[in-house]
C-alpha cells in the first residue's frame, strides 16, 4: 500500500464515519474513553538505492524485514473520533554499502514513537474499521560511522505517520486488532512500516 492509497482509504473512513454519526444522533454502542493495546507483528523497510553494492560471495545478506512490536494508548471523544499515542520498535534492518575500495554491512534497529488523531468506523456491533492520522519520530540506531555520511542507515527523522487497521470486540472490553502503520522516514536513508495483530483493552 502506497501513503496516497493509505490517505485516501482513511479519508474515506473520516467521511462514512461522519455519515453514520450524522445519521444516528446516539447509537446503541457507543465507545468511547480511554484504551490501552499492545500488537506484534512484522516490520518492513524501504531504503535508499544510492548506497547499495552486491553482498559479497558468502556473505550475510542484508534485511529488510523484522519482528516488529507497539504500545500504545489513547482516547475517544466519540465513538467516531480520538486521540492515540504509542512506541513501536521495526527491529533490524540491514544493507551492504561501499567506502572506496571495500564493502560493509551497515546494521540498525528503527523504533518510532507517534501522536496521532484516530477514526473509527462500527460495522456492526463487534467489528470496526479504524485509522490513525498524525506525526510520528522516528529512528535507526546503528554502529556505521565507517560509512560515508550520504550512505548511513543511522539517523533520525520526523514526518507524518498513516495507520489502517480494523478490530473485532471479544468481550465488552477487549479486542483483537489487526493494522498496517506506515511512519515514512526513520532516518535520511529509511522508511519504515509494520503489520501487527494484537489486544487492546477499554476502561
Amino acid at each position: 500500500m502506497t501513503k496516497t492509497q493509505a490517505c485516501t482509504a482513511l479519508a474515506a473512513a473520516l467521511l462514512l464515519g461522519t455519515i453514520s454519526t450524522a445519521s444516528s444522533a446516539a447509537g446503541p454502542n457507543q465507545d468511547t474513553g480511554i484504551y490501552v493495546g499492545g500488537a506484534i507483528g512484522r516490520s518492513s523497510y524501504s531504503l535508499s538505492s544510492s548506497n547499495r553494492v552486491p553482498v559479497p560471495w558468502g556473505g550475510q545478506k542484508s534485511s529488510k524485514a523484522g519482528t516488529a512490536y507497539k504500545l500504545y494508548g489513547g482516547y475517544r471523544f466519540t465513538e467516531t473520533f480520538g486521540v492515540e499515542a504509542g512506541y513501536a520498535r521495526l527491529g533490524r534492518v540491514s544493507q551492504w554499502s561501499s567506502n572506496g575500495a571495500y564493502s560493509r554491512l551497515q546494521a540498525g534497529t528503527g523504533q518510532v514513537f507517534y501522536a496521532a488523531a484516530t477514526a473509527r468506523l462500527p460495522l456492526g456491533e463487534s467489528f470496526a474499521l479504524n485509522g490513525r492520522l498524525g506525526v510520528a519520530r522516528g529512528r535507526v540506531s546503528g554502529d556505521n560511522n565507517w560509512a560515508l555520511p550520504s550512505q548511513r542507515i543511522s539517523g533520525s527523522s520526523t514526518g507524518m505517520m498513516v495507520g489502517l487497521g480494523a478490530e473485532y470486540r471479544v468481550t465488552q472490553n477487549l479486542s483483537i486488532t489487526a493494522d498496517y502503520d506506515y511512519f515514512g522516514k526513520l532516518s535520511k536513508q529509511a522508511k519504515g512500516g509494520m503489520v501487527t495483530v494484537g489486544l487492546k483493552a477499554s476502561f
